[in-house]
């Protein structure tokens, strides 16, 4: 498959995806509870923060290895 293809495979499966039920309508607070308080959006987070912290600990890694190789 071409770049073409690619791009235009998430527009054939984007009606697929809903939102979960409710009205997202109010305040900054309650956007903020609403964030802290669905399963879904704790397990989105869970998932964002452990990658954050693999990636982080593979360049920490990468560079101290990398500053040992030039310092041969």
């Amino acid at each position: 498959m071409n770049r073409t293809s690619f791009a235009i495979l998430p527009l054939l499966f984007s009606p697929l995806a809903h939102a979960h039920p409710g009205a997202h309508h109010g305040n900054l607070l309650d956007g903020i509870v609403h964030l802290l308080t669905e399963p879904d959006h704790l397990a989105m987070a869970a998932v964002a923060v452990l990658a954050g912290i693999a990636g982080a600990r593979f360049f920490r890694r990468r560079s101290e290895a990398r500053s040992q190789d030039t310092r041969r």
